[in-house]
């Protein structure tokens, strides 16, 4: 009886070990119901035989089941002036290399990480097809077999990734929601290195209502939208990377920590040897927004000019105009300053007439101020009958100043932001125009010429007034150390025009008194 059972035992062991060793192995298991295949198309799945009758799929398609692959990564291609490595999981590009004078830039990440940007099916293994080296293709877990090309852009129109699903078979196919992805992040050049996850954003365009420009959303925390966007993407403070979604493409946008943005398209039902094909308008480089604006498309929008938005862009083209015929940004942003100047002289000639007014007011309010010394109510309302009486109004001195507010923080939004400016030299040592004078020369300057301004100008009746003003120069010069050079330029040059108005000023106001 013992030794019944353990030969039975034995055999046991014996039978399940060759099923599991060996049989198993070798048989492929059933294929899925569509239903199925379609509710795990975002996982690893493997590709059941076709059915007697049906295509075969195309050379360029691996052979081997879907899996998420790594396989390989290609070597870099040319690609609408930058290098670009796509990934066999999802076709995605993991590395952009884009062009820049100053050398390349690696816009996605280093070292190349999946999924990539603009992937989709990143379970799926895309292969590349021959002769074609921005063209691959894959066989999808519902039987399709989906082919994507990158379509390089011209200076007309944007690149396309361009997708084109195929039901071989004599059935008819849903094909499962699909998503393309940008992002995760993006990089930038090495100056901005330390601030760039600071300034990541993942951020759309909202289709504009007639007679509207549209809205710029952007997304500060994980969410879904199923609003409809002329855009989407991720963008720091130079760079941008976008996708432009056909009208009925997507259903829904989700975005992501670090930024990223996903788009979801619907499912769609492909009759038997048919097939869908979608062009994807998309976006990866620079935000100059003279080159985003020819397109169109509101991408100049992702360019942050502040509150001054309007008046920004406003002088981005007075300056880009302007280049044209000086052929340098520097001389180009001094010519603007002067022109600036030049319009508000009218101002400042009425300023500097009513501070110098005051000036002579100066013993009669010293007088009101010893009578009414504890009666403030009596005080103003003498001073301000002398002031009326004279024509004279306490704050018009400070008018321009509070005028060119407005163009000051416009410009610096303009001049830190536009890619136009991005190594952009001027003379000498001043390189780039888009970061610090390295040697401080011209915030020191800067605060020269502010000093000299201030001590032209008529000393004010107030007190805490004239502390402001002797206290200004010293601090906007540490203010504007690390300021970019071209917003520095900007500002030197506006001072020392006010200067010499100022002086003429001083001698024509001179000449009338005599």
């Amino acid at each position: 009886m013992d030794k019944n059972l353990f030969l039975a035992v034995t055999l046991s062991v014996g039978v399940y070990a060759l099923w599991f060793g060996v049989i198993e192995k070798h048989i492929e298991p059933p294929a899925k119901p569509a239903a199925e295949a379609a509710a795990q198309a975002g996982a690893p799945a493997e590709q059941s035989a076709p059915e007697a009758g049906q295509a075969q799929a195309p050379a360029s398609v691996s052979p081997a089941p879907i899996r998420r692959a790594a396989a390989f990564i290609s070597k870099p291609v040319k690609f609408s002036g930058a290098l670009v490595r796509v990934a066999s999981a999802g076709a995605g590009l993991v590395s952009y290399q884009y062009e820049d004078k100053t050398g390349p830039i690696e816009l996605a990440e280093d070292p190349p990480k999946l999924p990539g940007f603009f992937s989709t099916w990143p379970a799926a293994d895309f292969r590349p097809v021959k002769g074609d080296p921005l063209s691959y293709a894959a066989r999808l877990p519902d039987g399709t077999e989906v082919t994507k090309t990158f379509v390089p852009g011209t200076q007309k129109n944007l690149p396309e990734v361009d997708l084109t699903i195929t039901n071989p078979t004599g059935r008819a196919v849903e094909s499962a929601p699909w998503t393309l992805s940008v992002g995760p992040g993006l990089n930038t050049i090495a100056s901005e290195q330390k601030e760039n996850e600071k300034v990541w954003r993942a951020l759309g365009l909202l289709e504009p209502k007639p007679g509207l420009s549209g809205k710029l959303e952007v997304f500060k925390k994980p969410q879904t939208s199923q609003a409809k966007f002329r855009w989407v993407g991720v963008d720091n403070s130079y760079f941008l990377a976008a996708v432009l979604p056909p009208a009925g493409c997507f259903s829904s946008v989700k975005s992501g920590l670090p930024p990223e943005v996903t788009l979801k398209s619907p499912a769609e039902l492909i009759g038997p040897h048919a097939s869908k094909t979608w062009k994807i308008p998309f976006y990866i480089g620079p935000k100059g927004m003279i080159w985003l604006s020819h397109f169109h498309l509101g991408l100049e929008r992702s360019i942050n000019f502040g509150f001054f938005s309007t008046l920004g862009r406003a002088m981005m083209h007075a300056l880009y105009w302007l280049n044209r015929f000086t052929g340098n940004w520097g001389w180009s942003i001094i010519v603007l300053t002067v022109l600036i100047q030049l319009l508000l002289s009218p101002l400042s000639y009425k300023s500097y007439k009513s501070m110098s007014a005051m000036k002579k007011l100066q013993p009669e309010i010293t007088r009101l101020q010893q009578i009414y010394a504890k009666d403030s109510k009596k005080l103003n309302e003498e001073m301000m009958g002398v002031y009326k009486k004279h024509g004279v109004h306490p704050a018009s001195g400070c008018l321009p100043m509070l005028v060119q507010f407005p163009i000051f923080f416009a410009l610096y939004y303009a001049l830190r932001g536009a890619w136009e400016l991005h190594a952009a030299p001027w003379i000498f040592w001043i390189t780039d125009l888009s970061v610090k004078d390295p040697y401080y020369v011209l915030p020191l300057v800067m605060g020269a010429i502010m000093f000299l301004q201030n001590k032209l100008n008529p000393m004010s009746s107030d007190p805490m007034q004239a502390k402001m003003m002797t206290w200004m120069p010293i601090i906007f010069t540490f203010m504007f150390l690390y300021f970019p050079s071209g917003l520095v330029l900007y500002y030197l040059t506006s001072n020392l025009c006010t200067l010499l108005l100022q002086t003429a000023f001083k001698r024509k106001l001179e000449a009338a008194a005599a």
